[in-house]
Parts: structure tokens; C-alpha cells; sequence
């Protein structure tokens, strides 16, 4: 692909990105808290309500903030009932962002208690990938690791997708290590593992775990998933194969040749080293696991009580797998999509799983600020461009090395 094509694609996503975003404030957002009530004399009329709710267990409160007027109280029996995904019992409440700002910053012991929990992940992260590094025989130190890593992070959320953040740690890790092609392939074998970690966790949960309605989709979208990366495994392993099926020419003219290049250096590099991947798979699916306990927690700080544990470990990870789409940093848009649309299959109002999505996120970007500044408080920064020139020229060694 030409330069001058690869920055139109790369256009035309952010602009998707910035639509969906647009999309999500319009029809997604709540900025005062809803009760649906029906009413007992005509079960065919529904009035709107809006206003500060207060849940008891007997009716609902709502306080319109009207001059004047006392705060209207709902019996349950005549709040309205929603369809979300598979469901058609879940109470028609909806809470703005005020009142879940309000209840997170109530519950900042479980914010705290999430924030430590991030930064222990992100310990891990780094260990998993000096592991992979010092497999190659490299040396890298534990502060080296972790810095690097945190660099990775940062990046990864102020730059569309999710490899924005590998560059930088690939670049930093060639300068330290001073071999260039082990260090990329290292950084790419550290992602690949994760991801492959992340599609095996949620089809484990998805389809050995707990049965629930409005699981078809996420497990359609996994299975279909993991098939495409088995099929994947099997055509990259063999270069043989991927010649006989035209597979590489075909490759050659997309923008994806950097990507081929690494498989197949990585396959030569690794073939020796499986306890090494092992062990990186393991940390990796516990680093995910630790990842849905976050999000579980800041669910249970914003009251969201219809999200449990097994519901966050089944689809955080494919909230997770969406947010890799490269259209705007951090994964902003489709993570609050994806949020909406898998959580409210299990019962959680579109609006409300917005909020747990933007509370999520911010805590991401929250861990990766210190990556950002150590990275500006570094005497050794470069550009976006020379970082990126350094290690495609990696990638080329490392498809050299491959032949």
C-alpha cells in the first residue's frame, strides 16, 4: 500500500472513530437520571420522568428539581419494564452521569482498591515481557522492563489502536538491547500472546462457565474469533502453505507485510523456547482475569449490581478484543458501544453500561499517565517518526532472518 494511501485509510478511521463517539454522546449518554411509569388505569400509557432518582425497596423517588414541587414517588409496581438484549423484565431506571459520578465518588475505597489493582497489572505485564526477552538471550533489567512498559501503555492511549504502544516499547527495548530485530519480535510476541489470551478466556468463560441469556452473541463473535486465529496459527506456521495458496503475495499489497515479517521471525526465534510462551500465556490469562476484576469493581462502585463477576470476566474480554479496531486512541467509541451492546444483554441499561465503559477507560488512562511522564521527563525522546523507521527497519531484518 502507498504511503499516500495508508494515510487516507488511516484518515478515514479516525473520522469513523470521531462519528461514533458523536453517536454515543447523542443517543447514548444520560445526563439526568429516568423512570418509566405505567399507568395502573391504562396499562398503554407511559410517562417519562426525569429528575434525581432514589431507589427503596417499596418505590422510586424521583425529584424533578421543579420550584416548588415535591418529589414524585413511583410504587414498583408501576415502573415500566425494558427489553435489553434477550431480557424483557429489567425495571425502565436509568441513571445519568451526575448520579453515577456521585455514587463512584461515595465508593472511593473500590475506586482506590481498582486503581491498585491496574498498577499490579501493570507489574506483571512487564515481567511477562522481560521473561520473553531474556528467552531470546537479552538483557534487560526489571526498572528497564517496567519503564518501557508503562511507556507502552501510555502510547497505546493516545494513539489509534492498540499497537500504537508497541512501537515506542520496540524502539526503547532495540536502543537498551542493542540487537534491534529480537527486541521488535519480542514486543510482538508479547502482544500476540496476549491477545491469543484474552480470545481463550472469554471463550472459556462464554462456553464453559455459568450459562446466561443473552450470551448467543458473544459467543457467536468468540468462536468465530478463535476459529480465525486457529486458521491463522496453522497458514503462518508454514510458508510452504501460505506460497501454495497465494496467501503471501496477497499479503505482500496490504498493509500488513511488518506484521507477516514478525510471525515468521518469531516462529524462528521462539520454536526453542515453549516453556517461555507457556508461561507468558498463564500470566497473560491471569492479567485479563485481574483486568475483569477491575471492571467488576468500578461496576459495584456505580451500583450496577446486574454485572457479577462471571458476567465480567465472559465480556470484558470481548469489549476488550472490539477496542483493538484503530480508530481513536484508547479504543473511545467503539469501547462505549461495545459496552452498551454486550452488557445489556444480561440486563444492564444501555446508558448505564456507557457510564461503566467511560469510568473504565479513564481508569486505563489513569495507569498509563506515569508512562507518559517518564517519557517526557527522559532525555532520550524521539519522534513518532523515527521511532516508527527504526523498527520497520527491524521488521525487515527480522524477515531476513526468517528466510
Amino acid at each position: 500500500m502507498s504511503p499516500g494511501r495508508a494515510r487516507l485509510l488511516r484518515a478515514s478511521l479516525r473520522v469513523a472513530g470521531l462519528a461514533l463517539v458523536a453517536y454515543v454522546i447523542a443517543f447514548q449518554v444520560r445526563w439526568t437520571d429516568e423512570v418509566r411509569r405505567v399507568d395502573p388505569k391504562d396499562p398503554t400509557h407511559v410517562q417519562v420522568l426525569h429528575g434525581r432518582v432514589t431507589e427503596t425497596p417499596d418505590e422510586v423517588i424521583v425529584d424533578t428539581d421543579e420550584a416548588g414541587a415535591p418529589p414524585i414517588r413511583v410504587p414498583r409496581s408501576e415502573i415500566a419494564t425494558s427489553r435489553y438484549g434477550d431480557r424483557a423484565d429489567i425495571p425502565a431506571i436509568a441513571y445519568g452521569f451526575p448520579s453515577l459520578a456521585r455514587r463512584l465518588a461515595s465508593s472511593w475505597p473500590t475506586v482506590a482498591l481498582a486503581m491498585a489493582a491496574l498498577m499490579s497489572l501493570v507489574l506483571a505485564t512487564a515481567w511477562r515481557w522481560r521473561w520473553l526477552v531474556q528467552a531470546l538471550g537479552l538483557v534487560l533489567s526489571a526498572a528497564d522492563a517496567v519503564r518501557f512498559t508503562l511507556y507502552g501503555i501510555f502510547f497505546n492511549l493516545v494513539v489509534p489502536g492498540a499497537t500504537g504502544g508497541d512501537v515506542v516499547k520496540a524502539y526503547y527495548a532495540a536502543k537498551r538491547t542493542g540487537v534491534a530485530t529480537k527486541a521488535v519480535v519480542s514486543v510482538f510476541v508479547d502482544r500476540a500472546v496476549g491477545l491469543f489470551a484474552l480470545v481463550l478466556l472469554a471463550a472459556a468463560v462464554l462456553w464453559l462457565g455459568p450459562d446466561r441469556p443473552g450470551y448467543r452473541v458473544p459467543r457467536l463473535l468468540v468462536l468465530t474469533v478463535l476459529g480465525a486465529t486457529v486458521a491463522l496459527i496453522v497458514l503462518v506456521l508454514s510458508r510452504r502453505v501460505r506460497r501454495a495458496i497465494g496467501l503471501s503475495s496477497l499479503l505482500a499489497r496490504l498493509p500488513f507485510q511488518g506484521v507477516l515479517r514478525e510471525v515468521d521471525a518469531a516462529f524462528v526465534l521462539y520454536r526453542q523456547h515453549p516453556r517461555s510462551l507457556g508461561l507468558g500465556l498463564l500470566v497473560s490469562l491471569a492479567n485479563h482475569a485481574g483486568t475483569c476484576f477491575v471492571a467488576w469493581a468500578l461496576a459495584q462502585a456505580l451500583g450496577l449490581t446486574a454485572v457479577t463477576p462471571w458476567i465480567a470476566l465472559a465480556l470484558v474480554p470481548v469489549v476488550n478484543l472490539m477496542t483493538a479496531i484503530p480508530l481513536l486512541p484508547g479504543g473511545w467509541g467503539v469501547g462505549e458501544l461495545a459496552f452498551a451492546f454486550f452488557f445489556s444483554q444480561v440486563g444492564v441499561a444501555p446508558s448505564d453500561a456507557v457510564g461503566l465503559s467511560v469510568v473504565y477507560r479513564v481508569a486505563l488512562l489513569a495507569s498509563g499517565l506515569p508512562g507518559g511522564v517518564l517519557w517526557l521527563l527522559s532525555r532520550d525522546t524521539a519522534s513518532r517518526e523515527e521511532m516508527a523507521g527504526r523498527v520497520a527497519e527491524a521488521e525487515r531484518a527480522a524477515g531476513a532472518l526468517a528466510e
